[in-house]
C-alpha cells in the first residue's frame, strides 16, 4: 500500500483525484494499491476499468475504488450504474457503493472481505449457486425500473460503425453474421418484450463468491432495463455447452420450462456474442497496446456466435418463438 500524495503515473493521479473527491475520505489518512489486474481472455475480467484497493486504518483495505476507462466512456452511462448499484445493494446483492465522482468516473464502494473471491465458470455450474443467482437476477427484474431502456441490437448499431471506421481485420462472414441480427430482432419483438431492470452483465468475473455460498454482484456499467431473457441467454450461454443443461436455468427463473422461451434465450445468445466480439474490438481500438488480449478474445465470441447460427435448427428457433 503507498500514501495517498505520492502519485508516479496518470492512472494513479486520476485515483488520488477520485479519493479526494468523497466527502467520506475527507481529512482521512489514505494508502492504496493495484486491485484487479485486466485479462481479456479468456474471463474479459476487469477490462473496462482499473480499480485500487483503499485503505483508511493503515491495515486491510476498507474501500474498494473502481475507476472507468476513457476507452468506452461513450458506451457507459456511469450515473445509472451507480444508481443500479444502488438499488441492487439495498436488495443485499451487492457491495455498498458509497460515492460516485462524476468527472473521474470513479466509483467507490465498501469493499468485501479478503474471504471473498472472484468466481469462475466452473463455480457457478453447481447447481446451488447458479440457482441463487438466478433467484438474484429474478429479484432485481422485480424492482423499479433504473430510467435506461438497453437491448443488444441497438448496442451492436452503436459499435457497429466504431469498429468498421477503423483498422482493423474483420472474419470474412462478420456481414453475414450481422445480416442474421434483423431477423433475431423482428422475431423477439413480435413475441413481446417486457423490460425489466438487469444487472445486464452475467460474465462469471462479475460474480463475486463469499463464504457459506453467500453471492455478490458487481460491475454495473451494462445495467438497464432490458429483456431478462437477454440475460439470462447469455448465462446459460457462458456456463453450458448443451440445451439439456441450459434448460433448467428458464426452469429456474420462470418456475416453469417453455421451449418458446428457451429459443428467446438461445437467439439472444447468439446477439450477445456479436455484440461482445465488436465491444472488444473497440477496446482494440482505442487501447494502447498493453499486452490484453482484445483480438484473442473477440475471435473467440466470433467463433461460438457462428456456430450459433449456423447450427440447422437455428432459423427454426426464430419460427417458434
Amino acid at each position: 500500500m503507498k500514501p495517498v500524495g505520492t502519485p508516479t503515473n496518470p492512472l494513479e493521479i486520476k485515483a488520488e483525484k477520485a479519493l479526494a473527491s468523497f466527502a467520506l475520505l475527507e481529512g482521512r489518512e489514505m494508502s492504496y494499491r493495484s486491485a484487479r489486474p485486466p485479462v481479456a481472455s479468456p474471463s474479459y475480467s476487469a477490462v473496462e476499468s482499473r480499480t485500487f484497493d483503499i485503505s483508511v486504518s493503515g491495515d486491510e483495505p476498507d474501500y474498494f475504488l473502481r475507476l472507468g476507462i476513457h476507452e468506452v466512456a461513450d458506451l457507459v452511462d456511469a450515473e445509472t450504474a451507480f444508481a443500479a448499484a444502488n438499488q441492487f445493494h439495498m436488495l443485499g446483492f451487492s457491495p455498498e457503493p458509497v460515492g460516485f465522482d462524476p468527472v473521474t468516473r470513479g466509483t467507490l464502494f465498501r469493499r468485501l472481505g479478503e474471504d471473498w473471491h472472484t468466481a469462475k465458470i466452473d463455480d457457478l455450474m453447481a447447481p446451488d449457486t447458479v440457482a441463487k443467482l438466478v433467484a438474484m437476477q429474478s429479484g432485481i427484474a422485480r424492482g423499479k425500473l433504473l430510467g435506461r431502456q438497453w437491448s443488444v441490437f441497438t448496442g451492436i448499431e452503436q459499435l457497429w460503425p466504431i469498429v468498421t471506421s477503423g483498422n482493423i481485420e474483420l472474419p470474412a462472414d462478420v456481414d453475414w453474421m450481422l445480416s442474421w441480427m434483423t431477423p433475431i430482432r423482428d422475431a423477439i419483438e413480435a413475441s413481446g418484450i417486457d423490460y425489466r431492470p438487469c444487472h445486464g452483465d452475467p460474465h462469471s468475473s462479475n460474480v463475486m463468491l463469499g463464504p457459506e455460498g453467500a453471492i455478490q454482484l458487481v460491475d454495473f456499467d451494462m445495467a438497464g432495463d432490458m429483456d431478462p431473457y437477454y440475460q439470462l441467454g447469455a448465462q446459460m450461454n457462458e456456463l453450458y455447452q448443451f440445451d439439456s443443461l441450459m434448460k433448467p436455468l428458464l426452469e429456474m427463473h420462470d418456475g416453469r420450462f417453455s421451449e418458446k422461451i428457451f429459443n428467446r434465450c438461445r437467439a439472444y445468445a447468439a446477439a450477445d456474442d456479436l455484440y461482445w466480439a465488436l465491444r472488444s474490438l473497440v477496446l482494440e481500438l482505442r487501447s494502447p497496446p498493453s499486452g490484453v488480449e482484445f483480438l484473442k478474445y473477440a475471435g473467440w465470441r466470433f467463433l461460438r456466435c457462428r456456430m450459433l447460427l449456423g447450427h440447422p435448427d437455428f432459423e427454426g428457433r426464430l419460427r417458434d418463438m
